[in-house]
Formats: structure tokens, C-alpha cells, sequence
């Protein structure tokens, strides 16, 4: 399975772009710089740090909710709050973590089956995974059609 998203940006004058998910899910979603750091009033724009927030809680309630119907335990209901904070302390951004609220709804387990499936889904879903995965990133300039560059990852 692949899937992607095409962000195109125009920051010539308008310091903004759109963003495009392979599902149509987001077709030309509006993403700013003000939409990002300056909280500017757009109810359509989103950020990265939003769309972080949705894989997660999307990604960890799936896996917790397959890991809860194979040990027997199929949940009613959950329900997964993530939020990402973006915040600037020594000159450059970074995101200091990603917190989760589960609220659910799961017959007849034990407090101790209950935490432990939630610390193995906590760290072990796709997108937990990739958040500690190696990023590969690839380049090309349109100046110099058909040519790439492989952008080496941090030094070992």
C-alpha cells in the first residue's frame, strides 16, 4: 500500500499553499504561515502539526481497537483525542510532544490487559514507528529537468 499528498506552494506574496491527499480527503486544502504561527482566523486551513495530530489518532485507535478484538476484548467505542503543540523555545521550532486521550468503552478486561494493549499500540502503530523511522528525501530543481538528488539523512 502507498499513499501520498502533493503540497504546492506560492510564496511569492502570498506565503501560502494547498495540499492534496491521494483519497481526494483534502483536495486543494489551504495551508498558510499564518494559519501556523499566527493563529489567523481560516476555519479550511490546516497545518502539519493538525494533519500529525489526525494520523495519530487515527493510526493508534486502529491499532488499539485491532489489538483489543484479538485478545477477545472488541471495543464498543473509542475515542481518541491527539494534540501537537508547535512551540519555538531556543530559536527554532520543534514539537515537544504529541499527547493522546483515549476514552473507551471496552467490556469485561482487566485494568492490566486494558494499559498493557494500550502501551504496545502506544508504540508500536505505523505512525508511532515512523516518528522514529529514518526520513529519505529526495530533490529535483525544475531548472534542471530529470535530475534528483538524494539528500543524505544526519550522520550516524
Amino acid at each position: 500500500m502507498d499513499r501520498g499528498a502533493i503540497a504546492i506552494w506560492s510564496g511569492t506574496g502570498t506565503n501560502a499553499g494547498t495540499l492534496t491527499t491521494d483519497s481526494g480527503a483534502l483536495l486543494n486544502t489551504p495551508f498558510s504561515l499564518g494559519a501556523r504561527f499566527e493563529l489567523e482566523a481560516r476555519p479550511t486551513s490546516t497545518t502539519p502539526e493538525e494533519l500529525l495530530a489526525a494520523a495519530y489518532a487515527a493510526c493508534f485507535t486502529m491499532d488499539l481497537a485491532e489489538r483489543l478484538a484479538a485478545s477477545g476484548h472488541p471495543p464498543f467505542s473509542l475515542r481518541t483525542e491527539a494534540r501537537v503543540q508547535v512551540v519555538r523555545p531556543s530559536g527554532y521550532w520543534e514539537i515537544p510532544a504529541i499527547r493522546l486521550h483515549c476514552a473507551a468503552n471496552v467490556p469485561s478486561i482487566s485494568d492490566e490487559e486494558f494499559l498493557a494493549l494500550v502501551q504496545t499500540a502506544r508504540s508500536h502503530g505505523p505512525i508511532a514507528r515512523t516518528l522514529r523511522a529514518d526520513l529519505v528525501v529526495t530533490v529535483s530543481r525544475e531548472a534542471v529537468p530529470e535530475r534528483g538528488w538524494d539528500v543524505p539523512g544526519p550522520p550516524a
